[in-house]
């Protein structure tokens, strides 16, 4: 495991996060960044503020039917950062992540498919008769 910064919803605004895991052991810790963080691990500070002001390519997973803001913050972790990347990326990579990710990625799939651009309809003018 590495340390990772991402942006979570806390409080009602958007902030900072960091996930640092702890040695010798399986849990990690989650909190909002702290002066600290940012000293002890630059580089991966400097790499998430590069990533931040890149713009995302595709829709934002936010915007995906029936994903929490949880589901949301490990995709993205993941390097699925829209919802194109999520209904083409690797069922192996998210079977690891859970079941859920893998209902996520056909929830991705018709969410492109409704939203692809259709013809418009043609108006067919219906004549009055008397």
């Amino acid at each position: 495991m590495k340390v990772v910064f991402y942006k979570k919803l806390f409080n009602g605004e958007m902030r900072d996060f960091v996930r640092i895991p702890i040695m010798d052991s399986r849990d990690e810790l989650e909190t909002p960044v702290r002066p600290q963080d940012i000293q002890r691990f630059p580089k991966e500070w400097a790499v998430y503020k590069e990533k931040e002001n890149k713009s995302v390519s595709g829709t934002e997973l936010s915007k995906l039917p029936g994903i929490s803001e949880d589901k949301r913050i490990e995709l993205e972790i993941k390097q699925i950062e829209s919802i194109e990347t999520l209904a083409n990326a690797k069922v192996t990579v998210l079977e690891a992540m859970g079941d859920v990710y893998i209902q996520l990625q056909e929830i991705a799939k018709l969410h492109i498919k409704a939203n692809e651009k259709k013809p418009p309809l043609k108006v067919v003018e219906k004549k009055e008769t008397k």
